[in-house]
C-alpha cells in the first residue's frame, strides 16, 4: 500500500544535485536559509515513501548546531520519540507537518537529518 501526499509535484526520483528545486520552494527562501544557517548546512534530501522505494519525497534539512543537538542528546537515552522529534522540528524546514503525520515518513526524515550530524574526528598521536 503507497503512501500518499497532497501534493504529487513534491515527489523527486533520482533528483541529480544542483537541479530544480521540489515545488513551492523558491531560491529566495533557499538563500535565506543559507544567510541564516550557514551557506553550507541547508541540504536537499529525498526521503523513501514506501518500503519498495518507489517513490521518494524531496525535503530541504539544516546541519543540527550545537543547541538542537544539546537538546537532542538531553532526551535520546530517556526518551528517544521525543529527541526525533526535536531533532525533525528544528533541523526538517519542509515538509514538517507531513512528515510528522506519517510513521515511515518520520523514520525515514531522521535518517536523513541524522547523516546531516556533524561529527568531528580527532587524530590520536603516540607521545
Amino acid at each position: 500500500m503507497e503512501k500518499k501526499i497532497s501534493s504529487v509535484e513534491q515527489l523527486v526520483v533520482n533528483q541529480p544535485e544542483g537541479q530544480a528545486l521540489p515545488n513551492g520552494i523558491t531560491q529566495d527562501m533557499i538563500d535565506a536559509w543559507k544567510n541564516r544557517y550557514g551557506q553550507a548546512k541547508i541540504k536537499l534530501g529525498e526521503i523513501p515513501m514506501n518500503e519498495e522505494r518507489t517513490q521518494f519525497l524531496a525535503v530541504i534539512g539544516r546541519v543540527p548546531c550545537r543547541k538542537s543537538m544539546g537538546e537532542f542528546e538531553k532526551w535520546m537515552d530517556k526518551d528517544p520519540n521525543k529527541s526525533k522529534e526535536i531533532l525533525i522540528n528544528s533541523c526538517l524546514l519542509t515538509c514538517k507537518e507531513e512528515v510528522k503525520a506519517d510513521d515511515f515518513l518520520f523514520f525515514a526524515a531522521f535518517d536523513f537529518l541524522s547523516q546531516l550530524i556533524p561529527v568531528g574526528k580527532a587524530t590520536v598521536k603516540n607521545l
